[in-house]
């Protein structure tokens, strides 16, 4: 026995609806990944921004970066295929 038409079309709208839905609430997850707390210092200084958006500076020392810098340059001249 077929299904009436009434019936094909009113499932095939309801799974639109269901997808519609299902699209709308995962656009609204991921837009909320990206919301930044921008009123709660604590929670800011958690994710490391200062209260006024700009990051937590946590710069390392002069020589530990000029001794890292060398390191790598040396491993990459000393690994270098002559041709």
């Amino acid at each position: 026995m077929r299904h009436s038409i009434y019936l094909k079309l009113a499932t095939l709208l309801v799974r639109a609806d269901l997808r519609h839905e299902e699209r709308e609430w995962k656009r609204k997850v991921r837009r909320s990944a990206y919301d930044i707390p921008w009123d709660n210092p604590h929670l800011l200084r958690d994710i490391g921004l200062e209260s006024d958006g700009r990051a937590i500076g946590h710069t390392m020392p002069e020589h530990i970066k000029v001794e890292r810098r060398v390191r790598h340059l040396r491993r990459v001249l000393s690994s270098r295929i002559t041709t």
